[in-house]
């Protein structure tokens, strides 16, 4: 048993050392990259709301439209459900905020960032 394990042990250490040599390479071929390039230039044409799209309250928590209603003075809302809420807002003139960021699709979040440095 004794040897099997050395030799398991011995594996698992040259593993170790060629992975940690790879990445330490990745690492200063990264670095150079970075310097050749310089830091990434974001578009400043576009506005938060552009990238983030057109806001609707069907994308929003009730919890939200409750404090949307709040800080518009609206009142007379606290047994509303969404869709009622939604069209309070809508009727006072309430403009919709965009979407949260967490709400978007792996898909979705890769478009943006490529947006964002002009890709």
């Amino acid at each position: 048993m004794g040897r099997i394990t050395e030799a398991l042990r011995a594996n698992l250490r040259e593993i170790v050392e060629s992975d940690a040599r790879t990445l330490r390479e990745m690492d200063s071929e990264l670095k150079a990259a970075r310097e050749i390039a310089g830091p990434p230039q974001l578009k400043q044409s576009d506005s938060v709301k552009a990238l983030l799209g057109a806001g609707s309250f069907e994308h929003q928590t009730v919890k939200t439209l409750r404090g949307l209603c709040k800080e518009n003075g609206i009142t007379g809302v606290s047994k509303l459900k969404k869709a009622g809420l939604a069209s309070v807002l809508k009727k006072k003139g309430v403009e919709a905020p965009p979407r949260s960021v967490e709400s978007f699709s792996k898909k979705e979040l890769v478009a943006l960032v490529k947006q964002l440095l002009g890709i």
